[in-house]
């Protein structure tokens, strides 16, 4: 698996095949998945509250399905008013932003046009405005332990969002 990745680079003359870099897209958009709580009575924003998601994976194009993003969220601190409009008022944390502690799995379909096979495994605190940095935890196929750091960056859309992914992604020889 990881040869084929090797020969991959080989092909666009690359020296090393030891990293490589990706960019996907998450996709929130209405259509893309859900992304919903699990919890919660009161439907607002709240610490401790898990809220799910299993989205469409998109290429760099952000319009090429490859893939599912999948996983959960608790959130730690939600401060301030977002895009889901779910957020409670008055909390004593950071009014600038929300934060949750999310894990979460790229599942990358064969033959869906992103030349890889497998699924990486994500973990870390995510913001919802802003850029957020994750330890990517873990692969398996094409990724088999693999390490590095996803690059999150919410892109609002008209309706919706999208999530940009870049994966600096250390392979294991």
């Amino acid at each position: 698996m990881l040869s084929r990745v090797c020969a991959m680079f080989a092909l666009v003359g690359a020296a090393s095949c030891d990293r490589v870099t990706l960019t996907t897209f998450a996709d929130g958009l209405p259509d893309g998945g859900i992304r919903q709580s699990a919890d919660g009575e009161s439907g607002l924003d709240a610490p401790g509250n898990i809220f799910v998601f299993d989205q469409k994976l998109l290429a760099e194009d952000a319009t090429t399905v490859i893939g599912r993003n999948a996983g959960y969220c608790i959130r730690t601190d939600p401060g301030m008013p977002d895009w889901s409009g779910t957020d409670a008022p008055n909390l004593p944390d950071d009014a600038a932003n929300n934060y949750g502690q999310c894990t979460w799995t790229l599942v990358f379909y064969e033959g869906a046009g992103s030349g890889y096979v497998g699924t990486l495994q994500v973990s870390g605190r995510e913001a919802d405005i802003g850029t957020s940095y994750i330890s990517i935890v873990g692969g398996t196929g094409d990724f088999k332990g693999a390490s590095g750091v996803l690059t999150t960056t919410p892109e609002p859309q008209p309706v919706g969002i999208l999530f940009r992914q870049v994966l600096d992604i250390k392979l294991r020889n």
